[in-house]
């Protein structure tokens, strides 16, 4: 199963006050994003909380979901600051029949581009071969970027790499320089024009809240006006709490039930709460797609 189309970067439902994963919630979220076509998921990443939870949370949300009837594939989050874990977890990922893993860099430590190529080095020697590896670029997050050099280091081991540095050129470079390597673009803000610049995948957050809106613009259906709905919707994410927001959001179009958030993220007070309503409200009802 090849790796393409609309993968949502899945949100983790957390009961009140981020206490435990509700992992009921998260089959229902998961069945209802199956019905609306998608067949990917990359759980435990920036959007899924994965550093907030511990070792083992994230090998039961991995069991979990490697198990859900829909049988969507998987690409989890594993990157941990150390290695040990990163290498433990990524084993576990793929023993459930993940379709790869995908890591972010270690992030505590300011390190240069060698550090962070032979951290990557030493998990695909750990791993079994040919193991799919996807290096995860999240600078705004890790302070760490995935450099040029550390892909062309790694080479042909290397499966892939995931783009949310938010530059649309970044990405459109990567995508000429690197064919060999699966660039998912991670960011809702220009899914149409990483298409066109001959993306496959888009591997975002909105994909849990409009992933038909995603998967529309992939096959070129108003694509236009597709594209204005999710670049003015992560644009108004952007005004709060994100991941309270799109947890929000999530209840909005679903009717599935709104989760909390795990400390130190926030929740919504209720007049964000209430103002996050009315304007998702009024943008659906003015961009019709």
């Amino acid at each position: 199963m090849s790796l393409e189309g609309t993968i949502p970067a899945l949100l983790t439902p957390f009961t009140d006050g981020g206490a435990e994963i509700d992992l009921d919630l998260l089959d229902e979220h998961v069945a209802w994003l199956a019905e609306r076509g998608v067949r990917f998921l990359s759980p435990l990443g920036s959007t899924g909380e994965g550093v907030s939870l511990s070792l083992a949370e994230r090998r039961r949300v991995i069991e979990r979901l490697a198990a859900h009837p829909s049988g969507l594939g998987l690409l989890p989050g594993t990157g941990c600051n150390a290695l040990p874990e990163t290498i433990e977890l990524s084993r576990f990922a793929l023993d459930r029949g993940a379709l790869g893993v995908l890591v972010a860099p270690p992030s505590y430590y300011a390190t240069s581009s060698a550090g962070t190529t032979r951290y990557f080095v030493r998990l695909l020697e750990a791993l079994p071969p040919e193991s799919p590896v996807f290096a995860y670029h999240i600078p705004s997050l890790t302070g760490v970027p995935i450099a040029d050099e550390t892909l062309r280091a790694l080479g042909p081991g290397l499966a892939g790499v995931k783009d949310s540095g938010g530059d649309l050129d970044h990405t459109v470079r990567w995508l000429r320089d690197f064919p060999h390597l699966l660039v998912l673009s991670g960011s809702d803000a220009f899914a149409s024009a990483a298409y066109a610049a001959g993306a496959r995948a888009t591997l975002t957050m909105l994909a849990n809240v409009l992933p038909e809106e995603l998967e529309g613009i992939r096959q070129g259906e108003r694509a236009g006006s597709r594209q204005e709905l999710l670049t003015q919707v992560r644009e108004l994410v952007g005004d709060f709490p994100r991941h309270a927001a799109l947890k929000r959001l999530l209840h909005s179009v679903s009717g599935l039930p709104i989760s909390a958030v795990r400390p130190p993220l926030e929740e919504l007070t209720p007049a964000e709460a209430a103002d996050l309503d009315t304007r998702f409200a009024t943008l659906r009802g003015e961009i019709h797609v």
